[in-house]
């Protein structure tokens, strides 16, 4: 039996909607256009992206829409033109995510609703919308950025954005399962810390970071380029028989006691 391994993580011809790009979003969805797929990438204050000059020396597309997760009608309208303008979907990447650093017991609604509308309910819509297109064309690939912190806990003030990350978790898993049928498969990635521009005073605290890195196995954070390594295998069609899945890429933290 000869099997053909070459190109199965190319994704020429495919259309790929990155929803965050202030921070995890960009490496993955330069990994995405660097393996052939044009852009669509989706923020609240979008205005430009060094992404554009590079898919345009790729003969590529990189087309920039706002959206604000808290309000459905922007998903709904930001959705509808990424369809107009691109023929269709292939790919969603929910890369939008916020914290609040509270302790529980000063957690109040107002901080706790942000938190849930951003990193759940606004990834919801956004999933609605596109996975209609995706069920009408029998093909998807959706992949939501959940963290190791939906696992396992932290001494850190944490609350809220530890129990979307748990619930997205879930949300993947039985998405997985109600969509398989149309030929869509949903995953996510859980992260342990990566460099971005809202983690970045706990990093460049020495205390922290050395206490963080002794932690994991591989004795480093993740990097920019791990994670799109990750998400471009989850993307592609070499994971075309992977879904529901929670990828941690964390360097053996999350399996250390």
């Amino acid at each position: 039996m000869s099997l053909d391994f070459t190109n199965v993580f190319s994704l020429e011809g495919k259309t790929a909607l990155v929803v965050g790009v202030g921070g995890l979003g960009e490496p993955i969805a330069e990994a995405l256009l660097q393996n052939g797929a044009n852009l669509v990438l989706a923020g609240r204050k979008l205005t430009q992206s060094p992404l554009q000059d590079e898919a345009r020396a790729l003969g590529r597309k990189c087309l920039l829409l706002h959206v604000d997760l808290q309000d459905e009608a922007s998903i709904i309208s930001m959705v509808q033109r990424a369809e107009e303008e691109t023929g269709g979907i292939d790919i969603l990447v929910n890369a939008a995510g916020v914290n609040q650093l509270k302790k529980a017991e000063e957690y109040d609604a107002e901080t706790w609703d942000f938190v849930m509308g951003v990193n759940l309910r606004g990834l919801h819509f956004v999933t609605r919308e596109v996975g209609k297109g995706m069920i009408a064309r029998r093909y998807g690939r959706i992949l939501s950025i959940s963290s190791v912190k939906s696992i396992i806990g932290t001494d850190q003030d944490y609350i809220a954005y530890c129990a979307s990350k748990g619930a997205l978790n879930m949300y993947t898993k039985q998405l997985a399962c109600e969509w398989g049928k149309y030929g869509i498969t949903v995953n996510a990635i859980a992260p342990t810390f990566t460099r971005t521009p809202i983690n970045a005073f706990q990093l460049d605290d020495p205390v922290f970071y050395d206490a963080l890195v002794k932690r994991i196995p591989l004795g480093r954070i993740c990097t920019a380029k791990d994670l799109g390594c990750a998400a471009l295998y989850l993307c592609s069609d070499a994971a075309a028989f992977v879904s529901g899945q929670v990828l941690c890429v964390d360097g053996g933290l999350t399996a250390k006691q």
